[in-house]
């Protein structure tokens, strides 16, 4: 086994959650070995305020431990990706407001990173979405939103574009998203497009490596994994990370 040479940062929410290990594949490609990973994750995870989905209560990505904890390597040999921007916006957070949040975290993995990637919104997707589609996933996901759909639309385009904009201000690369990655699902990156997406994004190979991870085993060794500290029906339990530990001397830690 081989210690990771390199380390790799992501924020983000349900799709971060869903495409992690193939994530970590594009990443152990471009790098040409082991990665120690850190994510910051979560379905209907906010950047900035609790949140809750069905039973489980997490904090907002800017208040997760994961900054707090040390680098075991230089910022020249760590990457970072964010990406998932737009829950805020069920949960009644305004666009400015939404956009300092992603920008209070941008410059934290400035702070620890050389090379970061910024993934805007599935705008393409967002402005095909009808509004009967949009209300049914908004009484799903958050029963309680009284968001509109035009304020929705409206939303994630100034949301779009400010990402754009803090990506150019903090020197991080800006990735769109295309409409051929989407299907009936506008927010979610199809299952047979995650490792093109995760490729692009990360400017990896596309070659199949010997032992990819994003494998059924390991994404249901993923599902059933516990991040550092979340509530079950208002109890606080607390894992040790990382979460998950690869032959390859890849770890992935969930914070």
């Amino acid at each position: 086994m081989t210690a990771p040479a390199h380390r790799f940062l992501a924020v983000g929410a349900s799709n971060l959650a869903r495409m992690a290990l193939a994530l970590l594949d594009a990443e152990r490609a471009r790098a040409g070995g082991p990665v120690h990973a850190d994510m910051a994750l979560g379905r209907g995870r906010s950047y900035g305020m609790p949140s809750l989905l069905l039973a489980r209560g997490i904090d907002g990505i800017l208040a997760s431990r994961l900054w707090s904890q040390p680098s075991p390597l230089p910022r020249a040999a760590t990457s970072a990706l964010l990406m998932d921007v737009g829950n805020d916006l069920l949960y009644g957070a305004a666009p400015p407001q939404i956009l300092a949040w992603a920008d209070e975290a941008l410059a934290r993995l400035c702070e620890r990173a050389d090379r970061v990637v910024v993934v805007g919104l599935p705008i393409a997707a967002v402005r095909l979405l009808p509004p009967w589609r949009f209300h049914v996933v908004r009484r799903v996901l958050v029963p309680s939103s009284r968001l509109s759909y035009a304020a929705a639309r409206d939303g994630c385009e100034r949301l779009h574009d400010g990402l754009r904009g803090l990506a150019a201000a903090r020197g991080a690369r800006f990735c769109d998203q295309p409409l051929a990655w989407f299907g009936l699902d506008p927010m979610h990156v199809r299952r047979n497009r995650w490792r093109d997406a995760a490729a692009a994004w990360l400017d990896a190979p596309t070659g199949q490596r010997a032992l990819p991870l994003d494998t059924h085993a390991h994404r249901l060794g993923l599902l059933l994994a516990a991040p550092d500290e979340r509530r079950w029906f208002g109890r606080t339990t607390r894992t040790p990370q990382p979460a998950r530990r690869y032959a390859d001397g890849s770890a992935l830690a969930l914070w």
